[in-house]
C-alpha cells in the first residue's frame, strides 16, 4: 500500500501526469476537470455547463479544443512549479523598505509596541527564540503578572514573552487563496434572550484576543478550566487577562496531558461567577479575535454567560488556511510563524493568534 501511496503521489500529485489531463480533458473537459487538476481556473467551464443545463457545451467545446493544445505546457509549469526548491520561495516582502533585523530584544511594554521593527529572517528568528537560555530568562521575567499568581503555572518549560510586536518573516512558502469577504452576521439564543454575532472579515486595530481550554467539547456539557484574553490598542498590548477556573469536577487524564493543567491548578481556581463581571468588563465592546472562534470559543462563552449582547467576532482561522500549510491548526501555524511557546495553553495560544492576525493584516490586506 505504501508503494501505492509513494507511486501515486510521484506521478499524479507531486508532479502532474500528461495523460491522466489528456483523459479528464477527454472525458470531463466541459466541466474544467483537466483544469482543476493542472491548477488553471476550471469554475468558468462548468459554470458554463451547469447553468446553462448542457447547451454551454457550444462554448465549451471550442475551449476545449483549444485546451489539449495547452495542456503540455500547463503539466510542465506545474512540474516546474513542484519542483522548485523551497530555498528559491522565500517570499520577499516590501523589499524596498523594510530592513532585515537579526536581533530579537524585549522591551518595555509601552516602548516595544510603539516601535515598528524589521522583518527578521527565517534562519535568525529561530536561532534568536531558541539558541540562548539566557533570553528565554530575561523575556519570561516580562510576562504579565495575573490574579492566579499564587498558582504555580503549568507546564515548566520555555515561555516567550510577546511584549514587542516582531513582523515575523516566514520559514516557508505561504500562497494567499481567497480574498476578504464581507461581514456576515448570525444569531445565537442564550436562555431567553437572542445575541447577535457579527462576523467581522474587516482586520481591526481595536480588539481583544480570546481563547479557552474545557474539559471537552461540548459547551453544553463540559466546563470552561482557562480563561485568557489580551486586549490591544491601536495593535498595541495595553492589558491581559488570565484566569483558572474550577470546573468542580474531576479532569480526565487526556486533558491533562493535553494542556498541562493539572487537578490541582484548577482545583484552586476561581468560580466562573466571580470573574464573569470582570470578563465582560474587560472586552467592552471590542471585536473578539480567536482561532476558530466562530465554531468553538464563542459557544462555549455563550453557554457560560460570559458574552451577554452583541458581539462582533474574528475568526483567524480563515487567514491560516490561506497559508497553504499542512493544516490550519494553531500548533503548525505557530512553527510557520518561528514561535517557541507552549501549545492549548490559552494565555501563549492568545499570543500565537495575534501574531497570525498580525502576519495577515501585513501581507494579505493590500496596502
Amino acid at each position: 500500500m505504501k508503494k501505492i501511496k509513494n507511486f501515486i503521489e510521484k506521478n499524479f500529485i507531486k508532479s502532474k501526469n500528461i495523460w491522466l489531463a489528456y483523459l479528464l480533458a477527454i472525458f470531463f473537459g466541459t466541466f474544467g476537470l483537466h483544469r482543476f487538476y493542472l491548477k488553471k481556473n476550471g469554475l468558468k467551464m462548468l459554470l458554463i455547463t451547469v447553468l446553462t443545463l448542457g447547451v454551454g457545451v457550444i462554448i465549451t467545446y471550442p475551449m476545449l479544443i483549444m485546451d489539449l493544445f495547452k495542456i503540455p505546457d500547463w503539466v510542465k509549469d506545474c512540474n516546474n512549479i513542484n519542483n522548485t526548491s523551497p530555498t528559491e520561495k522565500i517570499i520577499q516582502t516590501n523589499q524596498s523598505s523594510k530592513h532585515i533585523n537579526n536581533t530579537v530584544t524585549p522591551t518595555s511594554l509601552n516602548e516595544s509596541m510603539s516601535t515598528s521593527t524589521s522583518l527578521s529572517t527565517s534562519s535568525s528568528l529561530s536561532e534568536s527564540l531558541s539558541t540562548s537560555s539566557s533570553l528565554n530568562d530575561s523575556l519570561s521575567a516580562n510576562i504579565e503578572e495575573t490574579n492566579s499568581s499564587s498558582i504555580d503555572r503549568p507546564r515548566n518549560s520555555q515561555v516567550i514573552s510577546y511584549d514587542f510586536k516582531p513582523k515575523l518573516q516566514p520559514v516557508m512558502e505561504f500562497k494567499p487563496k481567497t480574498k476578504m469577504k464581507k461581514k456576515s452576521t448570525r444569531t445565537k439564543t442564550n436562555s431567553s434572550e437572542t445575541i447577535k454575532i457579527s462576523r467581522l472579515r474587516k482586520l481591526r486595530d481595536d480588539y481583544v484576543v480570546v481563547d479557552i481550554e474545557t474539559t471537552g467539547l461540548s459547551p453544553s456539557e463540559d466546563k470552561i478550566i482557562q480563561l485568557s484574553a489580551i486586549k490591544y490598542i491601536d495593535n498595541k498590548k495595553i492589558a491581559v487577562f488570565n484566569e483558572y477556573i474550577n470546573p468542580h469536577t474531576k479532569l480526565s487524564d487526556f486533558i491533562i496531558n493535553l494542556t498541562g493543567i493539572t487537578q490541582n491548578v484548577v482545583d484552586h481556581g476561581k468560580e466562573l461567577n466571580d470573574i464573569k463581571d470582570d470578563f465582560i468588563s474587560f472586552y467592552g465592546d471590542l471585536p473578539l479575535v480567536g482561532h476558530y472562534i466562530n465554531g468553538f470559543d464563542i459557544k462555549f462563552l455563550i453557554a457560560n454567560n460570559l458574552v451577554i449582547k452583541n458581539v462582533a467576532t474574528i475568526d483567524t482561522l480563515p487567514l491560516a488556511r490561506k497559508l497553504d500549510l499542512e493544516n490550519a491548526k494553531l500548533p503548525t501555524v505557530k512553527k510557520f510563524l518561528g514561535i517557541n511557546n507552549n501549545s492549548h495553553d490559552s494565555l501563549d495560544d492568545c499570543y500565537t493568534t495575534n501574531a497570525l492576525y498580525q502576519f495577515a493584516k501585513e501581507n494579505f490586506i493590500k496596502k
